[in-house]
């Protein structure tokens, strides 16, 4: 089980059937989450390699990030999936609205956990994620996590397909704008992280 990226670390008053439903949406979270931030260090040691003019290394680091996000979306989206059929959104949207007192704790606990150096994320963004919760709960949120994700692996692997013979200029702009493209997803992911697990729990904020 993840320490980092799973929707609760424990649930000392859920029933053995509740801790049963996030164990199985959390497993493939826990996995995917290893393959994309595999895929990340892939992207930063592109950047060693272009500095060191090693293009050929470069492109190599590229197909490996491209491979990674395929995989990590293969366990995303069987989360999202098997979320989906076993009704664990409401479940967990549920338990968000009761530790929140009547609402998901999101603009609240994004607040803390900035102020805290858990997440970087300016007042703006706390807004968007929190409204998307608003509207769609965890579902929605979580499901625009994996749409900008995959998003991201199409325009990853149609850069890796011709990565060896690409333009120092191509190299240039395309480094930057997958790094940058990475940490965006990478944020809001965390943000998704730090609700589902500390927003249970609100207080426990303030103690990290």
């Amino acid at each position: 089980m993840s320490r980092v990226c799973n929707k609760a670390p424990n649930l000392p008053d859920g029933s053995i059937a509740e801790q049963s439903l996030y164990e199985r949406v959390d497993g493939p979270i826990a996995t995917g989450s290893a393959h994309f931030m595999r895929a990340g260090s892939e992207l930063h040691l592109m950047h060693s390699d272009l500095e060191l003019s090693d293009q050929r290394q470069a492109s190599l680091r590229v197909r490996c990030a491209a491979a990674a996000v395929r995989a990590a979306l293969v366990e995303y989206r069987t989360s999202h999936r098997v979320a989906q059929e076993l009704g664990f959104y409401p479940v967990h949207d549920e338990r968000l609205r009761v530790a929140g007192g009547g609402t998901a704790p999101v603009r609240e606990t994004l607040g803390a956990a900035r102020d805290d150096d858990l997440v970087q994320l300016d007042q703006a963004a706390i807004e968007t994620v929190a409204r998307r919760y608003e509207e769609g709960g965890d579902e929605a949120a979580y499901g625009h996590f994996v749409a900008e994700l995959t998003r991201f692996s199409v325009a990853l692997d149609s850069f890796a397909e011709h990565a060896a013979e690409a333009r120092p200029a191509d190299w240039q702009r395309l480094a930057w704008q997958f790094l940058t493209a990475f940490d965006r997803i990478r944020i809001y992911g965390q943000a998704l992280a730090v609700i589902n697990i500390l927003g249970m729990t609100p207080s426990a904020v303030a103690g990290a």
